[in-house]
């Protein structure tokens, strides 16, 4: 936040959210704060990215939880759809991932994260 000359006093973690669009900061965040921008992604996490966002945060105006990322990744969407797909696919999908393994952003994320998922197929096939 200092480069962009922010006085900043929130989390000091700031993620990679992908290859695009490197200099745009994007927060995922609980719903019960809002910017000019804010879009609702589930019942409970909403993101944001703009520069009353950035405003609010400086001012002290944060989320109860929030995790902030640059950049962020995208596909078209038959690339996407190749990837859920295929007969081998590349991604394990979490319909509804718990907060708690949303809101670790230590080393044991992935390993939980597949844990939660194993779970899940466990629960809905036995």
């Amino acid at each position: 936040m200092a480069d962009k000359n922010i006085d900043w006093y929130g989390d000091n973690r700031l993620f990679i959210g992908g290859d695009n669009n490197e200099s745009a900061m994007i927060m995922l965040h609980t719903d019960e704060w809002y910017s000019s921008n804010t879009i609702q992604i589930n019942d409970h996490l909403c993101m944001s990215s703009d520069d009353l966002m950035m405003e609010k945060l400086e001012m002290g105006n944060v989320p109860e939880w929030y995790r902030l990322f640059l950049g962020f990744e995208g596909w078209d969407a038959l690339d996407l759809e190749h990837q859920l797909r295929s007969r081998k696919p590349e991604w394990l999908l979490l319909p509804k991932p718990s907060q708690a393994l949303i809101e670790l952003a230590d080393k044991s994320l992935w390993h939980n994260a597949v844990a939660e998922y194993s779970q899940d197929v466990f629960d809905t096939y036995f």
